[in-house]
Order: structure tokens, then C-alpha cells, then sequence
């Protein structure tokens, strides 16, 4: 793009501009890193909508065309040495006279997926939402581009450096005034209150809201990692699934507890909530994903996590050193009325798997100075 542009802070666009903020407000939160959106004029019309989130090592675009229809939309991610490599793009593309609200629908999309470990993949549907697609898988690093300074947006913009970007207040836009942006940053789901679900007698709201439950706290027995390093799977899943995650613990032998929420005024409802496996008995500082080899939470959208699949409605922990062994054991046990199992020696602990079938992330707890204190496998209640 050539010629100058008008400059307008706000919160966001969603065909108003959401809560306008001043240069100095908006300067002001990109030093803090929190969230604020610049939209890019040409002619009195919305070209383009920065958004940005620095302390979520976030910003994307989305671009519009003469009609007010998005046509492109790029997410970029900071990457740990500190410049900004391309997560997703996206683009539609024709036909000229459907308006802004079918346009979506019925256009051409494509989008390109990077991973920072140079992996790709596209998305082509030539038909829009009225069918065909074609998905395909490569290699390709992602572009990159360093972070830009406050107000220096010329190349996440695609604006020709010679053009001037001109800071306005007098747009006649319309605004309006919202409690909350009308975007939010692709935060990583975070873990809830963890600890607390191993408070016996707690009571808490489950299945959405929708009934109370009273919690109990079980001992499930000491788990032995001879290798200290642990993986949580489902067991019917060990031949293919047998991955153990990068943090490791010192070998030895650590007690599982179980978070058991009795729900409802039936006493036979009864759900694993939570396994924690604890490493000591210190207080937790500070939580995090655990992460296998090559999971990296940059790759991650928003509320996604890297969990471990279920498919037979039960989880467990095992040795990345047992695994192998407990293959089969496992199979002629029957958890009969206990939420859990044991197998022998310590080699594995076994429970049903929150509602059933899924994906479940697992959480590590860490202290005040950085050392591991638990594991924490949260089934989503």
C-alpha cells in the first residue's frame, strides 16, 4: 500500500471502534503488554485492524477490502529469541457481489499453519462452506519479522515505508462503548483452581453449572517411577502413546492422590475430578502445561492445551520405563467399584477418566524457587 494512512487507537473494530483510546493510552499498554487494536484508515474506511497483546507474545492483522469484507487475516507469535514468526494466515478471496456478511461463506478460503519446529500445513476450500476441501501437510520455515516499536507497523501492515501514518481522533467512524474488547489474545488454557480440588469435603459446580458435588480426597497408592520420568495416558494406548514428558523428577516413589467428586444426591455419581502425583510436600508457586518433545505452547490457540487422549474412558500414570511391561497387566484388572486401581508393585495407578472419553491436559505444580512440586492430571470437571 502507498500514500498515508489515519491512525485510530481503540480497544478493537467490530464495525464500530470499541472504547477509543489515546496515543498515549495506547503507548501506554504496549510498554505493559496488554491488550489495545489500531485500525488503519484509507479513505475514511477501515483497511486494516492491528491488533496487539505483547505480554501475550501476540499480534495479528486482518485486512478489509473496499466493501468492508475481510479478505486476510495473519496471527503472529513472538518467538523465544524475540521476533515475531507467522502462526496462521489466512485469506479469502471473490466473488465481487456478495455482500460483507455472506462473503465469509461462500468465498474461497485458504489458511497456511506454521509450527516452529518448520512443520506446515494448508487448508484450501475452494467452495467456501458449500463443500470440498483439501488439506496438506509439509515443511516450510514460517516468515519472520522483528517486533516492531510502538507506531512502526509498516511491514505488519504491509504499508510502503515511504507512506506516513497519521494519528486522528476527528475518523467519523462510529464508536461505541463495551465492558469488554471485542477480541481477546490466543491465550493457552490455564489451570483453575488445582490445589482446591483437593480439599476434602469441598463442595463444587460441575457439568457446566449445572449440579454441586462434594469432594473426596483418596490415596491411590505410591507410584514407582524408576526412571523418573512420567507419562499419563490411556492405558489402552501405552503401544502407541508411551511418550513421557520433558520435566523430569529424581527416581524413586511418589504418592497418587485422587480428587473423587461425588455429584449430585446420587452417591453412586461418582467422577475422578483430578489425579496428583506429588513430588514433595511444598506449596505450590506457580503452574504450567506439561509438555512432551516437540509441544510447544506457542503453538497453541486460543483455551487449547496439549493433553493426552482418551478413547476407553480410563487414564493412568506408568514409568516411561514400565510402560512397556504394563502393556497387557493392566487388561485382566477390573477397577469393579473403586474409581481406581493399583497394578502391582507400583507400577501403574488407574482411574476413569472424568466424563469418558477426550482429551485431558496435565499440569505441573512448581515452588517458589522453580523446583517441581506435583503433577496434576485435570480431567475437566
Amino acid at each position: 500500500m502507498t500514500g498515508n494512512r489515519n491512525v485510530v487507537y481503540a480497544d478493537g473494530w467490530n464495525g464500530t471502534v470499541v472504547n477509543p483510546l489515546t496515543r498515549t493510552e495506547a503507548e501506554a499498554r504496549d510498554t505493559a503488554g496488554t491488550p489495545y487494536a489500531v485500525l488503519l484508515l484509507a479513505d475514511g474506511r477501515p483497511e486494516c485492524v492491528l491488533t496487539v497483546s505483547w505480554g501475550d507474545g501476540f499480534c495479528g492483522t486482518t485486512r478489509f477490502d473496499p466493501l468492508g469484507r475481510r479478505v486476510a487475516a495473519d496471527e503472529w507469535r513472538q518467538a523465544p529469541e524475540g521476533n515475531l514468526f507467522l502462526r496462521r494466515r489466512r485469506t479469502w478471496h471473490g466473488p465481487d457481489d456478495v455482500g460483507e456478511h455472506e462473503f465469509p461463506h461462500v468465498a474461497a478460503r485458504h489458511s497456511t499453519t506454521y509450527r516452529l519446529d518448520g512443520r506446515r500445513h494448508d487448508i484450501d476450500e475452494p467452495a467456501g462452506d458449500r463443500g470440498g476441501r483439501r488439506d496438506t501437510s509439509g515443511t516450510g520455515a514460517a516468515p519472520r519479522t522483528p517486533r516492531p516499536a510502538f507506531g512502526r507497523w509498516h511491514d505488519l501492515l504491509r504499508v510502503d515505508h515511504g507512506s506516513r501514518l497519521v494519528e486522528t481522533a476527528a475518523h467519523g467512524l462510529p464508536v461505541t462503548s463495551a465492558d469488554e474488547p471485542p477480541w481477546r489474545p490466543p491465550r493457552p488454557m490455564r489451570p483453575g483452581d488445582l490445589e482446591d480440588l483437593f480439599v476434602d469435603g469441598a463442595t463444587r459446580t460441575v457439568g457446566g453449572g449445572a449440579q454441586r458435588a462434594r469432594l473426596e480426597v483418596r490415596h491411590a497408592g505410591d507410584l514407582h517411577l524408576p526412571s523418573g520420568r512420567l507419562i499419563a495416558t490411556d492405558p489402552a494406548w501405552l503401544e502407541h502413546d508411551a511418550v513421557p514428558y520433558t520435566v523430569t523428577v529424581p527416581p524413586g516413589s511418589y504418592p497418587v492422590t485422587l480428587s473423587l467428586a461425588r455429584i449430585g444426591a446420587d452417591p453412586r455419581h461418582l467422577r475422578v475430578a483430578a489425579a496428583r502425583l506429588a513430588v514433595t510436600d511444598r506449596p505450590v508457586h506457580g503452574w504450567e502445561m506439561a509438555l512432551r518433545p516437540g509441544q510447544d505452547p506457542l503453538d497453541l490457540g486460543h483455551d487449547e492445551f496439549f493433553g493426552f487422549g482418551v478413547d476407553a474412558g480410563m487414564a493412568c500414570f506408568v514409568d516411561a520405563d514400565e510402560a512397556e511391561r504394563r502393556l497387557d497387566t493392566w487388561r485382566t484388572l477390573g477397577l469393579g467399584d473403586e474409581p481406581y486401581l493399583r497394578v502391582e508393585d507400583g507400577g501403574m495407578v488407574l482411574w476413569f477418566s472424568g466424563w469418558g472419553d477426550g482429551a485431558y491436559p496435565t499440569w505441573i505444580g512448581r515452588d517458589a524457587a522453580g523446583e517441581v512440586v506435583c503433577f496434576v492430571a485435570d480431567m475437566l470437571l
